[in-house]
């Protein structure tokens, strides 16, 4: 049996081949087409975003951006925000190319759509999005990309997009703080919160496989002590498996406090720990 990346590689292969078919009489070569279709949706892009929004390496953006402009399909423009960064534009060569570039686009997304059901088309879309998501962080480790993470409390589209995954579960009442990686979920709190005080009980806190649970912890736990002092007053509990040692490591390293013992849903052993907050 095929494995998914067989199949995603197949189907990459028949993409570029009906591109390079339709695209044969232009001035265009093979792997240029994701940069006119990118230049068109994001105008006055910077390298660097050209690079990672495509999973393109550095080095190899560089030289197709320096072929393009000396075919006189791209000119580029220093950032008046910011003088470090060089914004590239399609010039009115590259937007004539561009058109040819979507016929191909379009002709491939009819293929999709006019012989197979819209709404498997529709789930495999968001199906793809997920994969892509998932290998993100793998892929910018590879390519020494910086790990370019934001926190937050997570929105109603947020969770909608974690439920999609069909692994997780999240109840009506439980809320997450999240570590964002581009449009990846990577790290988080899940919690409720006591209707009658400031208290707040984690049920579960969870990393990505490809976080270091220390490091990206302490800064998961820093982020999110520090949303609640902004919020609330009182105390949070947060429990931890027995056996969990970096968790265990990550708490104590936090100043969290051993207050009792408890049996979670799968028959383990729970130590709860707590840590007062009692001003903002």
């Amino acid at each position: 049996m095929n494995s998914i990346a067989t199949y995603v590689e197949q189907l990459a292969r028949m993409i570029e081949t009906i591109y390079e078919d339709t695209l044969a009489d232009t001035s265009l070569n093979r792997g240029q087409y994701a940069y006119l279709l990118y230049l068109h949706e994001h105008e006055g892009a910077n390298q660097y975003d050209i690079s990672r929004d495509l999973l393109i390496d550095k080095t190899t953006v560089a030289k197709a951006l320096k072929k393009l402009e000396t075919a006189g399909q791209i000119y580029r423009r220093t950032d008046p925000r910011d003088k470090r960064k060089v914004n590239v534009y399609l010039t009115s060569r590259g937007k004539a190319l561009f058109e040819e570039v979507d016929k191909a686009n379009q002709e491939i997304q009819q293929i999709f759509e006019k012989n197979v059901n819209p709404a498997l088309v529709e789930q495999f879309t968001n199906l793809i999005e997920i994969f892509l998501a998932e290998l993100d962080l793998k892929w910018c480790m590879i390519k020494n990309y910086k790990r370019d993470t934001s926190y937050s409390l997570a929105g109603s589209a947020d969770i909608r997009k974690i439920l999609d995954r069909g692994f997780y579960q999240i109840d009506a009442n439980d809320q997450l703080f999240i570590e964002r990686f581009g449009q990846y979920y990577l790290n988080w709190f899940k919690f409720t919160k006591a209707e009658d005080s400031g208290d707040i009980h984690v049920s579960d806190v969870r990393f990505h496989q490809y976080s270091d649970i220390i490091l990206q912890g302490m800064e998961l736990f820093l982020e999110f002590e520090e949303w609640y002092r902004a919020n609330y007053i009182g105390t949070i509990y947060i429990p931890c498996v027995e056996g969990n040692i970096p968790l265990q490591k990550l708490l104590h390293k936090n100043g969290y406090y051993f207050h009792g013992y408890d049996v979670n849903e799968n028959n383990e052993n729970v130590y709860i720990y707590t840590k007062q907050f009692l001003d903002n």
